[in-house]
């Protein structure tokens, strides 16, 4: 009797969290009630923002405090393969710090990451430390990638596109400017982020980005992803990219 109880509460949590997964998914796939909105200016700090990018991290520190995240992106912070959750290391810290704060702010939609950005999660100085955690961090695995049929055309779009302007030549984009590191990030994650951003989803979107990308077909999509997640860590010297 109690092993056929124990059957029962297992399907039952295994049922639930699949639920409660699903409706995060939708909720990740709806529109941000503040995108395009004249309170949200990219490039505007928000005040937590800017008090966060004030505060001075520890790396030390900061790997403690990831404790809380590593059931997700992974205890290198490598994320997914499959895309569900991005790559996080060498993410420049400023982008971490945006991105969280801005979850927390509601101007970003992630069901899935609120519970542990949440003020109850994580002080404004424990995102400084992971910030500064994540911007050093190394993995060894490699990313998710596509089929591997249309890589040239990404590239052909990114580097002739307005792509290269903001993320740069290697994909290494832009500490100061905020814009993120996008190079060996999950195909799957770009995909779906780039797809979000084309159809007015994702809350905190540059609206370079969304004009960059407005007539991407969805081969154009993957063809950029799969580029982009394939190309090696942005940290990485000219003199090791050319040794492998």
């Amino acid at each position: 009797m109690k092993k056929v109880a124990a059957i029962f509460v297992t399907l039952l949590l295994s049922l639930l969290l699949s639920w409660q997964a699903a409706w995060a998914d939708a909720a990740d796939a709806a529109k941000s009630p503040r995108f395009g909105s004249k309170d949200y200016i990219w490039g505007e700090m928000l005040p937590e923002q800017a008090e966060v990018m004030k505060l001075t991290g520890d790396p030390q520190r900061g790997k403690e405090a990831f404790r809380g995240c590593r059931g997700c992106h992974k205890a290198d912070a490598a994320g997914k393969t499959d895309g569900t959750y991005p790559r996080l290391t060498g993410q420049h810290a400023s982008v971490i710090i945006k991105q969280v704060t801005e979850v927390r702010a509601g101007v970003r939609i992630n069901p899935k990451m609120d519970p542990f950005s949440s003020d109850h999660a994580v002080s404004p100085q424990e995102i400084a430390d992971i910030a500064v955690f994540l911007a050093a961090a190394e993995t060894t695995r490699e990313s998710g990638k596509g089929e591997g049929d249309f890589v040239a055309r990404g590239q052909e779009l990114y580097e002739q596109g307005k792509c290269v302007k903001c993320h740069g030549a290697n994909g290494e984009g832009n500490a100061v400017k905020v814009y993120p590191a996008i190079a060996a990030q999950h195909y799957g994650y770009l995909k779906r982020e780039m797809d979000y951003i084309q159809r007015g989803v994702r809350g905190n979107s540059h609206p370079d980005m969304v004009n960059a990308i407005e007539y991407f077909t969805q081969r154009d999509i993957e063809a950029v992803a799969d580029y982009l997640s394939r190309l090696p860590d942005h940290r990485q010297s000219l003199a090791e990219r050319k040794g492998k």
